[in-house]
């Protein structure tokens, strides 16, 4: 074993305190309008740290060895404090502008256009010609004026068989303010009638032609296999059954359906393999597949943190410099709250988050240390190695995210972990052969129907390690205090693991440095 592998990475965290604050006070300025002053003494008290750090710095040379500079935690400072100020003003302003927003108001008649940020879905019960999907309001009509609108909103329609991301119709019908109206949206839109005004070209219209085409290349495959297919290729899950549907949500798989980390990881690590090791076609490649999975799957907010961090990743490995994944994490939910404050109120992007933490934080830990601690040159010592890799991901992942889990549906998922174990040899598979399928639907039909065919094989085994995990009894077992109970658990665990390391630092008994060589000598006799 190389000294580079026994060597402990180091963690940079320096960025984690100013992710959390600046989440933090974006749900709150979200939803309480922060006033004027309190974003303007932030801002000042980030310049005087800002400026009190410059100034002791000035003529200063760092230690030789040091792993940060002299008066980083002003530093680290004046950045929380920038973001907070940023967090409050641009969440105020989201705030403001949902108040008063035109289409905001009590149910009744609406005249709007809207643009589609979804392709629209069969009803649940597929017996219904309406199809629903979310959309961007983009204006209110009062009479025959326009009015600019910011909101979102559910949107029911008849007929729209036809209709992809990025359309812009023009909507007749009824607004019920009542049902999903969760802030930003403004509920749903029940249409009449409607016009299709604009088409997006470009970019848009490859990842229209490419939808459809794949989504013919799979129609001659087997019920589960036309929605997980799409699913995992390009998040496209729209025809998932609904069984098939409670199953996953039954065993935590319902993030294979979704472009994730761990799609992005397994195209990345492709692209790896049949790139030559050059640097510069490496790179080029790393970024035309990042674009093409952005323009295929759309710019969600969870889709754009698996990309970016994995680019992060990626970049640093091909450039020979080692990422800091969790810095990496970090910039980008400051990013992400920045550019999208109501992402701090959305379910499924702290979800996200919270696996991606676990996964390149304690999960990567754990891996690197049993690399270190379990030999690698025995059969029994890989294979050990191997099923420490393939439990703790999911485990962790499971365990992080378990406390939304729980305050969402009320119950634990207690075969997920073992669901996700069986389930991963076969994700690769139909990731790799449903993307593959997907790109050459538009140039060929049968060859992509070829590569859709050895995807579900894969999807088959996904769908029954589902179905026959939602079945074992124990499943659905509720939490008594809900999710309360499992921060509490949670609270005492960290707690303890930090005292224990303080312990471990500060507490403990010293060696002396000639009794450990005393010692050393002692065993080398015997």
């Amino acid at each position: 074993m190389s000294d580079t592998q026994c060597a402990p990475r180091m963690i940079d965290l320096r960025l984690a305190p100013a992710a959390a604050a600046t989440w933090g006070a974006t749900w709150w300025a979200t939803g309480h309008r922060a006033p004027w002053e309190s974003i303007g003494a932030c801002a000042l008290l980030a310049l005087a740290c800002a400026a009190s750090y410059s100034c002791s710095s000035r003529g200063r040379r760092a230690p030789r060895h040091a792993l940060t500079p002299p008066g980083s935690i002003r530093l680290s400072l004046a950045l929380l404090l920038a973001c907070v100020a940023c967090a409050l003003a641009v969440g105020s302003v989201a705030g403001r502008q949902y108040d008063a927003d035109p289409a905001r108001r009590d149910s009744g008649p609406i005249h709007a256009r809207v643009r589609l940020q979804t392709d629209p879905a069969p009803a649940s019960s597929g017996f219904s010609a309406t199809r629903h999907t979310h959309a961007r309001i983009e204006a209110v009509a009062a009479g025959e004026e326009w009015i600019p609108s910011h909101a979102t909103a559910l949107v029911n329609a008849p007929g729209w068989d036809s209709g992809a991301r990025g359309d812009i119709y023009e909507v007749w019908g009824s607004l019920d303010a009542t049902f999903a109206a969760d802030a930003p949206s403004v509920g749903t839109i029940r249409v009449r009638r409607s016009r299709l005004i604009e088409r997006p070209g470009g970019p848009s219209a490859w990842m229209r032609s490419t939808h459809q085409a794949f989504a013919r290349a799979c129609s001659s495959l087997p019920r589960d296999a036309r929605a997980l297919v799409p699913g995992m290729a390009i998040g496209d899950d729209r025809g998932m059954p609904a069984d098939l549907a409670q199953a996953m949500k039954t065993t935590s798989l319902t993030h294979l359906t979704a472009v994730s980390g761990s799609h992005i990881v397994i195209i990345l690590a492709t692209v790896t393999l049949v790139v030559p090791a050059r640097k510069t076609l490496r790179l080029t490649a790393t970024i035309l597949v990042l674009g093409t999975i952005l323009t295929l799957v759309g710019p969600e907010a969870s889709v754009l943190r698996s990309v970016c961090v994995a680019a992060v990743a990626a970049l640093g490995l091909i450039l020979g410099r080692d990422g800091q994944s969790i810095a990496a994490l970090c910039a980008v939910v400051i990013a992400t709250l920045l550019i999208d404050p109501w992402a701090a109120r959305s379910y499924g992007f702290a979800l996200s988050v919270l696996a991606a933490l676990a996964v390149v934080g304690p999960s990567s830990a754990l891996i690197r240390r049993s690399r270190r601690r379990i030999r690698g040159d025995t059969r029994a010592g890989r294979t050990l190695r191997r099923v420490v890799e393939m439990v703790c991901v999911p485990a962790l992942a499971e365990l992080a995210t378990a406390p939304l889990i729980v305050s969402l549906s009320g119950t634990v998922p207690v075969w997920g972990i073992i669901a996700n174990v069986v389930a991963e040899p076969a994700v690769p598979i139909a990731t790799i052969a449903g993307i593959a399928g997907a790109l050459l639907a538009p140039l060929s039909i049968p060859v992509a129907s070829a590569c859709a065919r050895v995807s579900s094989w894969a999807t088959a085994w996904i769908a029954e390690t589902a179905r026959l995990c939602a079945n074992l009894p124990g499943n659905g077992v509720a939490v008594p205090g809900g999710a309360s109970t499992v921060v509490g658990i949670y609270a005492c665990c960290c707690c303890g693991w930090l005292a224990w390391r303080a312990w471990a630092r500060w507490g403990a008994p010293r060696i002396d440095e000639s009794e450990r060589i005393d010692e050393s000598e002692m065993s080398a006799q015997e």
